[in-house]
């Protein structure tokens, strides 16, 4: 049978193994982060951006290319030159646009990418990717159907440009395409401008 004493004993021990094993974690991320940081001024990005975009290959009634255009992104440093990307995107289309058989439509999207960055004196540019999941979502049946979407995967591919105003914060632009796998229109393209903080 244990005594008090043997169970605070144990108590303690099992505290120590616990802020050990933190402190093991915390050692790890911070070395796995160690040869980005020695190579880059950050390690990670977080940027907002707002353009237009729409499709480019549409039947009629094609709405265009000026639609609402919103992204989220954050990057990981993981080489020299090379980032990680995660967009979280979205194409707003207006109340009297038709997509096919969408009124009202809007084309959700998040994408995962590779970057790699060109550095020049004054600003960074950069070429990118990826792969992501789009959703096409509206009003089906005409302007007083009913609400419906569609999920579909696809490719994302890009150019940037960066232009640092100070170490932790810069300007960013982007020119994104997407082949989508929709019958409503396959192509999808933004221009976007934004803002970015670097950690």
């Amino acid at each position: 049978m244990a005594t008090a004493g043997s169970r605070e004993v144990g108590i303690a021990a099992a505290s120590r193994a616990g802020w050990l094993a933190a402190g093991a974690l915390l050692a790890l991320g911070a070395l796995a982060t160690a040869p980005a940081r020695a190579v880059e001024p950050y390690v990670m990005t977080v940027g907002v951006l707002g353009g237009i975009g729409g499709p480019l290959s549409a039947d009629e009634p094609d709405p265009g290319t000026g639609q609402r255009a919103l992204e989220l992104q954050i990057g990981l440093v993981t080489e020299p030159r090379t980032l990680l990307e995660l967009r979280v995107g979205r194409l707003d289309f207006g109340e009297d646009d038709q997509l096919g058989d969408f009124f009202d439509p809007q084309l959700d999207y998040v994408t995962i990418s590779g970057e790699y960055r060109f550095y020049k004196n004054w600003y960074d540019s950069g070429i990118f990717i990826g792969l992501g999941g789009y959703r096409l979502s509206g009003i089906v049946g005409g302007p007083f159907g009913s609400d419906d979407d569609k999920t579909v995967v696809g490719l994302t591919g890009g150019v940037t440009g960066e232009f640092e105003i100070t170490r932790h914060f810069s300007l960013l632009g982007q020119i994104s395409g997407h082949y989508v796998d929709l019958d409503e229109s396959p192509l999808f393209a933004t221009a976007m401008a934004g803002v970015n903080v670097r950690f």
